[in-house]
């Protein structure tokens, strides 16, 4: 195994990639992020059977991201990307192609939702605008905007996001209010069949509480009604 430069277009594509499944998918994130922060994980690769070309059996998207910047005439990190822009590869001299992307592929662990969240909350701390995070990492603005939301949950949700006891979409619920203990009532406190994101809303939005009911104790029925809810007796 040795790690090498290869001119990228001495790459193509190989049918041994367990990959297979939406390897088109998110191609122009990636290779926003690749053009803002470099190649960061080198492609895996195998000698072609016939010619001079490198088959890469793992990193078929960072492959298909490259060829994007190719073919709009973009750059990695205000270097132009052409035919023989240099690639870091390894390069494989045994053991099937297969084999090689498999355990590539299972060696993978994909960045859990609340990494993100905590990783988008830092750059903003460490003052980056959410548009340019967006731009470097070739998401939306308002995928942006909807993870650092996220950034506002109670240190109890997030364990319980990271645990995966709270889903995404539960979890953007519960963000509606910035109050953690209100958050944390609208949780825990809570019946398992009022836990989803309708429920939580409503729970957390109600423009009427009565004064002993669960989000007022919680909260505190002055807090509340300072926020804009109405206490009833």
């Amino acid at each position: 195994m040795n790690e090498i430069t290869i001119p990228l277009g001495k790459l193509v594509p190989s049918k041994a990639n367990v990959r297979r499944v939406n390897s088109e998918a998110g191609r122009a994130e990636l290779a926003a992020s690749i053009e803002a922060h470099g190649l960061i994980h080198n492609l895996v690769t195998r000698k072609a059977a016939k010619g001079a070309k490198f088959e890469v059996v793992a990193g078929g998207r960072r492959l298909g991201a490259l060829r994007l910047l190719l073919d709009e005439g973009r750059t990695v990190q205000g270097v132009e990307v052409t035919k023989d822009y240099p690639v870091r590869a390894i390069v494989h001299e045994e053991g099937s192609g297969t084999e090689i992307s498999l355990a590539e592929n299972d060696q993978r662990e994909p960045m859990h939702a609340v990494d993100e969240v905590i990783a988008y909350r830092d750059l903003v701390e460490q003052g980056m605008a959410a548009g340019d995070i967006a731009a470097r990492f070739g998401k939306s603005a308002v995928t942006v905007r909807q993870r650092l939301k996220l950034a506002s949950l109670s240190p109890r949700i997030l364990d319980a996001m990271r645990a995966d006891e709270v889903t995404l979409e539960q979890a953007k619920a519960l963000a509606v209010s910035d109050d953690h203990a209100a958050q944390e009532a609208a949780w825990f406190e809570q019946d398992g069949w009022n836990r989803n994101p309708g429920s939580i809303r409503s729970f957390l939005t109600s423009a009427h509480v009565r004064g002993n009911d669960r989000l007022a104790r919680f909260v505190g029925i002055e807090a509340y009604e300072a926020a804009g809810g109405r206490g009833i007796a």
